[in-house]
């Protein structure tokens, strides 16, 4: 049975800092889940009196429930507080609120201490602090999470696809769209035009050009000055080469 207690203690504590209160209809402090977890903190220490009401004042942090004084004041008890500009409210009915506006550096440690003074009669009450507006919500956070309606099943998370990497491996050779035209030509420093696009042709008779093309058919063409032209047509298999010995004429 305590282990359950405990359970219902803690749901109980979450939900108190993601809904308003009926009293003030206030957020509590902090606005979000894991606001106090986007960066540096700075810590907040409470010394007011008169002790036996400061008990029970509240303490508000830029508009914020964030608790009461006595969740603050003892040797080992700290607000966090995002670090940055803040406005610290002391509040309790029938006393004049302690304000303080600061700026807390990462890392910071600050005493908040004052008196709470009584109203006068036929002094109007002061109300309890609201937030001008709501601040940014940390890097990374994306809300809480949403309920599914009463009595529904809430549907499974929808997953991206995996990425197509289809593209990202190498063709093997077997697979390849590629075939290999391996030309010879005499005399050397012949040029070579393959489907229109010029290649300079081997500076040795004994060396070979070897160009990569898509399988498929090709038109493969030497010209050298002072020799007559060649031209030739070729069909090119895929994972294939296709050796060409092209010997010149010289011109007449």
């Amino acid at each position: 049975m305590l282990p359950n207690i405990r359970l219902a203690a803690f749901l109980f504590a979450t939900a108190m800092t993601l809904v308003p209160t009926a009293a003030h209809a206030q957020w509590r402090y902090p606005p979000y889940p894991s606001y106090r977890y986007g960066g540096a903190e700075s810590n907040l220490r409470f010394d007011i009196k008169p002790k036996s009401v400061a008990k029970t004042a509240s303490v508000y942090v830029d508009g914020y429930l964030a608790g009461q004084v006595d969740d603050f004041d003892g040797a080992f008890q700290r607000l966090h507080v995002a670090s940055g500009q803040h406005e610290i409210v002391v509040f309790l009915e029938g006393y004049r609120s302690i304000r303080q506006r600061l700026y807390l550096s990462p890392n910071a440690s600050r005493k908040i201490e004052g008196t709470l003074e009584r109203l006068s009669p036929g002094e109007p009450p002061e109300p309890p602090p609201v937030p001008s507006e709501r601040p940014e919500p940390p890097d990374g956070y994306g809300g809480p999470p949403e309920r599914p309606p009463v009595g529904r099943r809430a549907p499974p998370p929808q997953l991206p696809p995996p990425p197509d990497r289809s593209t990202d491996r190498p063709a093997s050779q077997g697979t390849s769209r590629f075939g290999t035209l391996s030309i010879q030509v005499q005399p050397a420093g012949a040029d070579v035009v393959i489907d229109g696009e010029r290649w300079a042709g081997p500076s040795s008779s004994d060396e070979r050009l070897i160009v990569q093309v898509p399988e498929g058919h090709h038109r493969v063409e030497v010209r050298k000055v002072g020799y007559e032209g060649f031209l030739i047509d070729v069909d090119v298999r895929r994972g294939d080469t296709e050796p060409l010995n092209i010997s010149l004429a010289k011109t007449r």
